[in-house]
Protein backbone atom coordinates (compact mmCIF):
# COMPACT_ATOMS: atom_id res chain seq x y z
CA UNK A 1 0.00 0.00 0.00
CA UNK A 2 2.76 1.95 0.70
CA UNK A 3 4.45 1.58 -2.50
CA UNK A 4 1.10 2.45 -4.34
CA UNK A 5 0.74 5.89 -2.34
CA UNK A 6 4.14 6.67 -3.99
CA UNK A 7 3.06 5.45 -7.10
CA UNK A 8 -0.36 8.08 -6.97
CA UNK A 9 -2.78 5.56 -7.09
CA UNK A 10 -6.18 7.98 -7.43
CA UNK A 11 -8.21 4.96 -5.87
CA UNK A 12 -8.36 0.99 -5.47
CA UNK A 13 -11.47 -1.28 -5.80
CA UNK A 14 -11.76 -3.74 -3.05
CA UNK A 15 -11.89 -7.56 -3.87
CA UNK A 16 -12.14 -10.87 -1.98
CA UNK A 17 -8.20 -10.37 -1.73
CA UNK A 18 -8.11 -7.45 0.60
CA UNK A 19 -10.80 -9.36 2.47
CA UNK A 20 -9.10 -12.71 2.58
CA UNK A 21 -7.55 -12.18 6.20
CA UNK A 22 -10.60 -10.86 7.74
CA UNK A 23 -12.61 -7.42 8.05
CA UNK A 24 -10.09 -6.17 11.21
CA UNK A 25 -7.32 -6.42 8.62
CA UNK A 26 -8.73 -4.92 6.33
CA UNK A 27 -10.27 -1.75 8.47
CA UNK A 28 -6.98 -1.42 9.68
CA UNK A 29 -5.06 -1.67 5.82
CA UNK A 30 -8.13 1.00 5.10
CA UNK A 31 -6.85 3.07 7.81
CA UNK A 32 -3.35 3.33 6.62
CA UNK A 33 -4.29 3.32 3.34
CA UNK A 34 -3.46 7.42 1.40
CA UNK A 35 -6.15 7.19 -1.54
CA UNK A 36 -9.76 5.74 -1.57
CA UNK A 37 -10.67 2.07 -0.98
CA UNK A 38 -13.67 1.42 -3.61
CA UNK A 39 -16.30 -0.39 -3.68
CA UNK A 40 -20.14 -0.03 -4.77
CA UNK A 41 -21.47 -3.31 -3.90
CA UNK A 42 -19.90 -4.31 -0.37
CA UNK A 43 -22.26 -3.60 2.42
CA UNK A 44 -21.63 -4.02 6.34
CA UNK A 45 -24.41 -3.04 8.42
CA UNK A 46 -26.38 -1.95 4.85
CA UNK A 47 -23.90 0.63 4.90
CA UNK A 48 -20.73 1.06 1.85
CA UNK A 49 -17.96 -1.04 3.79
CA UNK A 50 -14.77 1.52 1.54
CA UNK A 51 -15.66 4.49 -0.87
CA UNK A 52 -19.11 3.77 -2.86
CA UNK A 53 -17.31 6.32 -5.54
CA UNK A 54 -14.78 8.61 -6.74
CA UNK A 55 -15.28 11.58 -8.72
CA UNK A 56 -11.57 12.85 -9.73
CA UNK A 57 -11.64 16.66 -10.93
CA UNK A 58 -9.07 17.96 -14.32
CA UNK A 59 -9.30 20.98 -15.79
CA UNK A 60 -12.20 21.08 -17.94
CA UNK A 61 -13.61 17.83 -16.87
CA UNK A 62 -14.74 15.16 -14.26
CA UNK A 63 -14.18 11.84 -13.79
CA UNK A 64 -16.24 9.02 -12.47
CA UNK A 65 -15.04 5.76 -10.80
CA UNK A 66 -16.80 3.15 -9.57
CA UNK A 67 -15.78 -0.35 -8.20
CA UNK A 68 -17.50 -3.50 -8.08
CA UNK A 69 -16.81 -7.10 -7.24
CA UNK A 70 -18.55 -10.58 -8.10
CA UNK A 71 -20.35 -12.24 -4.93
CA UNK A 72 -18.88 -16.18 -6.19
CA UNK A 73 -15.27 -14.69 -5.20
CA UNK A 74 -16.31 -14.64 -1.36
CA UNK A 75 -16.39 -17.33 0.93
CA UNK A 76 -19.89 -17.27 2.59
CA UNK A 77 -18.37 -18.41 5.67
CA UNK A 78 -16.30 -15.44 5.69
CA UNK A 79 -19.24 -12.96 4.78
CA UNK A 80 -21.44 -14.56 7.94
CA UNK A 81 -19.06 -14.08 10.15
CA UNK A 82 -18.39 -10.53 9.56
CA UNK A 83 -21.29 -9.72 8.69
CA UNK A 84 -20.85 -8.40 5.18
CA UNK A 85 -22.96 -8.39 2.54
CA UNK A 86 -21.36 -8.72 -1.92
CA UNK A 87 -24.99 -7.49 -3.34
CA UNK A 88 -25.50 -7.93 -7.34
CA UNK A 89 -23.43 -6.19 -9.30
CA UNK A 90 -25.73 -5.29 -12.09
CA UNK A 91 -28.18 -3.93 -9.57
CA UNK A 92 -25.45 -2.36 -7.65
CA UNK A 93 -24.45 -0.56 -11.20
CA UNK A 94 -28.40 0.52 -12.06
CA UNK A 95 -28.22 2.20 -8.60
CA UNK A 96 -24.95 4.03 -8.40
CA UNK A 97 -24.62 4.99 -12.18
CA UNK A 98 -26.92 7.49 -12.37
CA UNK A 99 -25.35 9.39 -9.60
CA UNK A 100 -22.57 9.28 -10.56
CA UNK A 101 -23.67 10.21 -14.48
CA UNK A 102 -24.80 13.51 -12.55
CA UNK A 103 -21.59 14.47 -11.40
CA UNK A 104 -18.95 13.04 -14.20
CA UNK A 105 -17.85 13.59 -17.84
CA UNK A 106 -16.38 9.79 -17.85
CA UNK A 107 -17.35 7.10 -15.78
CA UNK A 108 -14.79 4.44 -15.43
CA UNK A 109 -15.72 0.62 -14.08
CA UNK A 110 -12.86 -1.32 -11.75
CA UNK A 111 -14.81 -4.57 -12.79
CA UNK A 112 -13.03 -7.12 -10.33
CA UNK A 113 -15.77 -9.06 -12.47
CA UNK A 114 -13.52 -11.15 -14.84
CA UNK A 115 -14.56 -10.91 -18.42
CA UNK A 116 -17.36 -12.95 -19.50
CA UNK A 117 -19.20 -11.16 -16.64
CA UNK A 118 -17.70 -7.77 -17.28
CA UNK A 119 -19.07 -8.58 -20.73
CA UNK A 120 -22.62 -9.12 -19.27
CA UNK A 121 -23.01 -6.20 -17.42
CA UNK A 122 -21.51 -3.57 -19.85
CA UNK A 123 -24.35 -5.02 -22.47
CA UNK A 124 -26.71 -4.72 -19.51
CA UNK A 125 -26.47 -1.49 -17.78
CA UNK A 126 -25.08 1.63 -20.78
CA UNK A 127 -23.45 4.12 -19.54
CA UNK A 128 -19.39 2.88 -18.90
CA UNK A 129 -17.19 4.85 -20.99
CA UNK A 130 -13.81 2.72 -20.26
CA UNK A 131 -14.11 -1.02 -18.04
CA UNK A 132 -11.10 -2.06 -16.30
CA UNK A 133 -11.50 -5.61 -15.89
CA UNK A 134 -9.97 -7.57 -12.75
CA UNK A 135 -9.83 -11.18 -11.92
CA UNK A 136 -8.79 -13.29 -14.97
CA UNK A 137 -5.69 -14.39 -15.71
CA UNK A 138 -5.61 -13.03 -19.25
CA UNK A 139 -4.46 -9.80 -20.78
CA UNK A 140 -5.28 -7.38 -23.71
CA UNK A 141 -2.72 -6.25 -25.36
CA UNK A 142 -5.03 -3.93 -26.84
CA UNK A 143 -7.89 -2.36 -26.11
CA UNK A 144 -11.59 -3.72 -27.52
CA UNK A 145 -14.80 -2.49 -27.94
CA UNK A 146 -17.84 -3.63 -26.52
CA UNK A 147 -21.03 -1.55 -27.22
CA UNK A 148 -19.71 1.73 -26.58
CA UNK A 149 -17.13 0.42 -23.66
CA UNK A 150 -13.29 0.19 -23.87
CA UNK A 151 -12.23 -2.39 -22.57
CA UNK A 152 -8.77 -3.04 -20.98
CA UNK A 153 -7.64 -5.96 -18.18
CA UNK A 154 -5.34 -5.52 -15.46
CA UNK A 155 -1.76 -8.20 -15.42
CA UNK A 156 -1.37 -11.03 -13.16
CA UNK A 157 1.25 -10.31 -10.79
CA UNK A 158 2.19 -6.89 -12.02
CA UNK A 159 4.34 -8.49 -15.51
CA UNK A 160 2.72 -5.73 -17.34
CA UNK A 161 2.15 -1.83 -17.00
CA UNK A 162 -1.50 -1.13 -18.64
CA UNK A 163 -1.62 2.24 -20.42
CA UNK A 164 -4.84 3.79 -21.60
CA UNK A 165 -4.81 7.76 -23.59
CA UNK A 166 -7.96 8.96 -24.18
CA UNK A 167 -8.55 11.79 -26.77
CA UNK A 168 -11.25 13.82 -25.42
CA UNK A 169 -13.11 16.75 -26.90
CA UNK A 170 -15.56 19.53 -25.73
CA UNK A 171 -16.80 18.70 -21.96
CA UNK A 172 -15.03 15.64 -22.01
CA UNK A 173 -15.91 13.47 -24.51
CA UNK A 174 -14.26 10.64 -25.90
CA UNK A 175 -13.24 11.33 -29.35
CA UNK A 176 -10.29 8.76 -29.79
CA UNK A 177 -8.25 6.27 -27.75
CA UNK A 178 -5.07 4.03 -27.31
CA UNK A 179 -3.67 1.68 -25.57
CA UNK A 180 -0.58 -0.68 -25.07
CA UNK A 181 0.87 -3.51 -22.49
CA UNK A 182 4.66 -2.34 -21.20
CA UNK A 183 6.10 -5.36 -20.19
CA UNK A 184 7.93 -5.04 -16.64
CA UNK A 185 11.42 -7.23 -16.35
CA UNK A 186 14.24 -7.47 -14.86
CA UNK A 187 16.37 -4.91 -16.96
CA UNK A 188 13.57 -2.50 -15.91
CA UNK A 189 14.54 0.12 -13.52
CA UNK A 190 13.87 -0.51 -10.24
CA UNK A 191 12.32 2.77 -8.26
CA UNK A 192 15.00 3.90 -5.29
CA UNK A 193 12.09 5.21 -2.93
CA UNK A 194 9.90 1.69 -3.69
CA UNK A 195 12.57 -0.16 -3.56
CA UNK A 196 13.20 1.63 0.49
CA UNK A 197 9.48 0.56 0.97
CA UNK A 198 10.72 -3.00 -0.01
CA UNK A 199 13.53 -3.17 2.10
CA UNK A 200 11.75 -2.48 5.46
CA UNK A 201 9.16 -4.42 4.92
CA UNK A 202 11.20 -7.36 4.16
CA UNK A 203 13.39 -6.11 7.64
CA UNK A 204 9.70 -6.49 9.38
CA UNK A 205 9.12 -9.65 8.24
CA UNK A 206 12.30 -10.86 9.22
CA UNK A 207 12.51 -9.90 12.57
CA UNK A 208 8.65 -11.03 13.15
CA UNK A 209 9.58 -14.18 11.79
CA UNK A 210 12.72 -14.60 14.55
CA UNK A 211 10.41 -13.51 17.08
CA UNK A 212 8.29 -16.37 16.24
CA UNK A 213 10.70 -18.58 15.94
CA UNK A 214 11.77 -17.99 19.60
CA UNK A 215 8.33 -18.76 20.82
CA UNK A 216 8.64 -22.58 19.04
CA UNK A 217 10.15 -25.47 22.07
CA UNK A 218 13.61 -26.23 20.57
CA UNK A 219 12.94 -29.65 22.01
CA UNK A 220 9.69 -31.95 21.58
CA UNK A 221 8.76 -35.50 22.89
CA UNK A 222 6.76 -37.42 20.44
CA UNK A 223 4.90 -40.22 21.82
Amino acid sequence: MKALVLMKYDGMNIADGELSLGLNFFENLQEKTGFPLLSANIYKNNKPLGQAYLIKHFAGFKVGVIGLVSPVYFNPELLAKENLEVKDPETALKEILPKVSAQADIIILLSHLGRNQTNILIQNVPGIDVAIIGHDRGTLNQPEILTKTILVQNSMQGKFLGILDLSLGENGVITGHNGSMVSITKETPSDPEVMTVIREFERQRDLNRAKEGEKIPQHATIK
